[in-house]
């Protein structure tokens, strides 16, 4: 078979072998290749001048094949080279505020920010001592296992208390102090989700995979510690209150505002309030108190009971001119005097005779169980009672998520846990001078209210039968034994509740 002699096109060469044309050509590696031409139906070609055009189209998609992999070679190394250096470069130290200037899907208050930026430090101290790490990509899950577990068992790992005195200017003493004792669900929760998500922001950066903090399921949420105000207690809360006190206790009494909220009250954030200024005080009652929660960042909508609406008025008298209903208080949150605020609120509760602190097992300190707090989860609680839907109520606190809502109710299941006990304590068992014509009538009334009973009743009055002793006495025995077996079932009921 004739073989033609090649010409060169390009970086190929043209051969004609029998009545075809071939191409030879040097690829990536080096390596010659051989192709039969063909035209675009798939035949051989057999004209040189046809052969030549089709080499050259296919030379030319080849060159531009090979600068397409040189230039995703370049991205390739690129990116490593990158990742190599954001490795050197993202610290422990400084992986907190870049986290921060990431885009976030919402706004984070300065001092919730401060707070966060503790326990993230609090993570960071504990992989530098125990570890000696130094960048963030030097984490890894056997880290995250470590630090969550030992702070679940003994507390925050630096109990250092340690004040600046460029952040706060205004404290006279700046001797360290030392906290200890364990941490509730609630607080152990945040650590973890403060450090999973400063890892969240940055592995793209890193090129990680695996958040090390991400398997760690986290702990559950313990009933609400924070105490309602009885009925009691509200009376004499608000039978003579403190000027200074007096209008912010109302706000947080019936809007259930946190006390920040409270304190920098606008008027303008009253509906149908902007731009009027005038002698006469408006009726605040229904009008709709529209703010961002400084907490939060999220938005609160809740409408002015007519409770309140006389002492807004009264407020109005004093400082409508003014941007905020409560001028001097808010000064003082402005000026972040905070600890002067709760040390004046929890003063008078303390003068109300309410009990404020309890000792908590396993803590150095004690615990606040009621303050200004405390009338926010009263205005949740009273409101679910008359039955506001949990969306309402979740939109009235502003609270981001419905659970958050549902677990305030905790204090409604408490409640309503109480009065199936104190049920079960009066109808179980007659009293010794009582005939057994009462023992029937209080039997009626159990199965009335059993009859009628919403299926969140039920579940406690079954909860509370199950836990009753086996050998709770009949009727006819009742009379004989009804004393001992009545202090048999109040040591139950310690045990339930």
């Amino acid at each position: 078979m004739a073989v033609s002699k090649k010409r060169s096109n390009g970086s190929g060469s043209i051969y004609k072998r029998g009545d075809n044309f071939y191409l030879q050509y040097m690829q990536k590696d080096g390596k010659r290749k051989n192709i039969t031409l063909k035209n675009s139906q798939g035949n051989h070609i057999r004209e040189r001048r046809e052969a030549e055009e089709a080499a050259r189209k296919f030379l030319q998609e080849q060159q531009q094949l090979k600068e397409i992999e040189t230039r995703e070679e370049y991205l390739a190394e690129l990116k490593v080279v990158r990742k190599l250096r954001a490795r050197l470069l993202i610290t422990l130290d400084n992986a907190f505020d870049l986290a921060q200037a990431k885009p976030h899907s919402r706004e984070t208050s300065s001092r919730v920010l401060a707070v966060s930026r503790g326990y993230w430090f609090d993570f960071v101290d504990f992989v530098k001592s125990n570890y000696q790490l130094r960048t963030l990509d030097e984490a890894e899950r056997m880290h995250a296992d470590a630090y969550i577990a030992y702070i679940r068992k003994y507390g925050r790992w630096n109990k250092t208390i340690s004040y600046d005195p460029n952040t706060c200017p205004k404290r006279k003493v700046f001797k360290d102090y030392e906290r200890g004792g364990l941490l509730s669900h609630t607080t152990l929760n945040r650590y973890h989700s403060v450090c999973k998500s400063v890892f969240s922001f940055l592995l793209p950066d890193l090129g990680g995979e695996e958040n090390p903090f991400a398997h760690i399921p986290p702990l559950k949420l313990e009933p609400v510690k924070r105490k309602i105000f009885t009925e009691e207690e509200l009376e004499i809360i608000f039978k003579n209150p403190p000027k200074l006190l007096a209008g912010p206790l109302f706000v947080g009494r019936y809007t259930g505002l946190r006390l920040g909220d409270a304190l920098a009250l606008k008027w303008e954030y009253f509906e149908g309030i902007t731009g009027y200024r005038g002698a006469i005080a408006p009726d605040f009652t229904g009008r709709e108190i529209s703010l961002i929660a400084q907490k939060t960042k999220t938005q609160v909508h809740v409408p002015v009971f007519p409770e309140l609406n006389n002492v807004l008025q009264k407020q109005w008298k004093q400082t409508r001119r003014g941007e905020y209903v409560f001028p001097e208080m808010a000064e003082l949150h402005l000026q972040k005097r905070y600890t002067k605020i709760n040390t004046m609120i929890q003063n008078y509760l303390i003068s109300c005779g309410i009990t404020t602190r309890i000792e908590v097992e396993g803590r150095t300190r004690k615990q606040t169980v009621k303050g200004f707090h405390s009338f926010r989860h009263t205005f949740s609680y009273e409101a679910e009672q008359k039955g506001v839907p949990a969306s309402t109520i979740k939109r009235w606190l502003g609270h981001k998520r419905l659970a958050q809502t549902q677990h305030y109710q905790d204090h409604a299941n408490k409640q309503a846990s109480m009065e199936g006990l104190k049920l079960i304590m009066q109808n179980s068992l007659p009293a010794t001078s009582e005939p057994i014509s009462g023992y029937s009538l209080r039997k009626e009334r159990l199965l009335h209210l059993i009859q009628n009973a919403s299926e969140t009743t039920l579940a406690i009055l079954e909860t509370l039968i199950d836990n009753l002793p086996d050998n709770l006495p009949d009727a006819n025995q009742a009379q004989e034994s009804s004393a001992g077996h009545l202090v048999n079932g109040m040591n139950i009921s310690k045990n339930v509740s």
